[in-house]
């Protein structure tokens, strides 16, 4: 593990996009479908050496053949489609899953199609001592189907603290913090992406993840600046009002727009915390940002998600 290297890459060009997956994802052949007029690819990178959070999106059609990445890949679909065939099946992959990608030791054939992607890359030396029970045998048991959906906010949550201590400009991380960081992801990874003996697995129940709560989970975290009601949502979802909030209600014991008042309140908390001393923020300005204008309910219910009040939050900042 080392000091966070962060990158942000754009390009118009399959050619320059085709060299970034090279440098990122090993060597590769990469093919653009459609106009590369309106051709947009996006990678933004936190590489901590050994592990790596990333930020993809691309426009148009591409289809990109790669060789083994030797590492764990764990994958969350934000927007688009993405299909993977790595020799254990063709399959396909819309927003709000969260899913291991390709088998570490395998060559793969990627099709993106339109598609926002966060993706976590740990090298497979971390694994080693995390779980004794467990050495030597995390790639054998991965799962490659999409986690339950408790299962991927923990991930989602994971992934998004680890990156927000290491968003901070100028601040030096020491190897303390690198190497718990580091054994954190692997654990939570072991936890996430692979089962005990008798555990069931998310296919073994048909409706474990249903494609209603996915596509709800995956608007709502994509959209939450936007004024939203539960009939943007529903219609988002291709679904009814009512089929909406029963599958929320059933399988996230929520509604839609209270999964949307968390999403918002996990946004206010991290510009709390990321806020520098003297630049201006507020409580009141950034509640009002993400849509909470009386400011005694912001604080009650930010209390009751953090145990904490957004003052003590931005003390801290």
């Amino acid at each position: 593990m080392h000091e966070p290297v962060v990158t942000e890459f754009s390009t118009t060009d399959p050619e320059q996009a085709r060299a970034l997956i090279a440098e990122a994802y090993r060597d590769n052949r990469l093919r653009v479908r459609g106009s590369v007029e309106n051709y947009r690819f996006e990678h933004d990178r936190c590489d901590l050496g050994d592990v790596h959070f990333d930020f993809l999106h691309n426009t148009l059609t591409t289809e990109v053949v790669v060789q083994p990445l030797g590492r764990m890949v764990l994958l969350r679909v934000l927007d688009g489609v993405l299909e993977i065939d790595d020799g254990l099946g063709d399959r396909r992959f819309g927003p709000g899953d969260v899913f291991a990608g390709p088998h570490p030791g395998h060559d793969y054939r990627t099709g993106l199609h339109r598609a926002r992607l966060q993706v976590t890359g740990i090298d497979l030396a971390l694994f080693t001592g995390v779980d004794p029970a467990q050495d030597g045998g995390a790639i054998e048991r991965l799962s490659y189907e999409p986690v339950s959906i408790v299962k991927a906010q923990r991930w989602r949550r994971t992934v998004e603290y680890v990156t927000g201590l290491f968003s901070e400009p100028g601040v030096e991380n020491g190897p303390l913090v690198l190497g718990a960081a580091g054994r954190l992801m692997a654990a939570m990874a072991l936890d996430t992406f692979t089962a005990g003996e008798g555990e069931e697995q998310p296919c073994d129940r048909r409706d474990a993840v249903p494609d209603t709560v996915r596509r709800g989970i995956a608007f709502l975290e994509a959209n939450p600046d936007l004024d939203l009601g539960v009939a943007d949502v529903a219609r988002a979802c291709r679904v009814s009002v009512r089929a909406l909030q029963l599958a929320f209600r059933r399988h996230l014991d929520t509604t839609p727009m209270a999964y949307l008042r968390q999403v918002r309140l996990d946004r206010a908390r991290a510009e709390l915390r990321d806020a520098e001393p003297g630049a201006g923020a507020t409580i009141t300005r950034v509640a009002a940002k993400w849509g909470f204008l009386d400011g005694s309910r912001f604080s009650a219910h930010y209390r009751a998600a953090f145990g904490e009040s957004p003052s003590q939050t931005l003390r801290r900042s």
